[in-house]
């Protein structure tokens, strides 16, 4: 499960869920082992979303960042731009796809929810890539 959560300041905190298995775990541990992988996580990140991104946290379970400016707010829409989830190939320097390559990636998530700031939530289902979203904000005291 994806979580994303935009702020008034269009600024978004991208929270992802996953469960791994003993081989994915082992993966893990030996990816680390041969890079720093926030490091190589925000490289990645910044260039699928071109927006300066903060690694928070990164665990075999829970994958959590902040993406500066990741959405446009005026005072009547939020809009959040298109983009796709990380091929597995994309997270791997190319002297380490062997590793890649002995396991069974899958980043595509299950589900997808974009939270807005207003109340309102966009949810997505098996999907790879996530489209534009333009809301407009429900006005303070309204229902979402």
């Amino acid at each position: 499960m994806v979580d994303i959560s935009i702020d008034s300041a269009g600024d978004a905190t991208v929270q992802m869920n996953y469960n791994t298995n003993h081989i994915e775990l082992g993966a893990y541990s030996l990816a680390n082992v041969v890079m720093d992988v926030s490091s190589v996580a925000k490289e990645r990140l910044e260039a699928v979303f071109d927006k300066s991104v903060s690694v928070e946290e990164i665990t075999p379970e829970v994958t959590r960042f902040r993406v500066c400016n990741f959405a446009y707010v005026d005072n009547k829409t939020c809009t959040s731009p298109s983009f796709q989830f990380l091929q597995a190939e994309d997270l791997f320097d190319k002297n380490l796809l062997w590793v890649k390559d002995s396991l069974s990636l899958d980043f595509t998530p299950k589900v997808t929810k974009v939270h807005f700031f207003d109340g309102y939530i966009e949810t997505f289902e098996d999907t790879d890539s996530i489209p534009k979203i333009r809301h407009t904000l429900n006005s303070p005291g309204s229902a979402p």
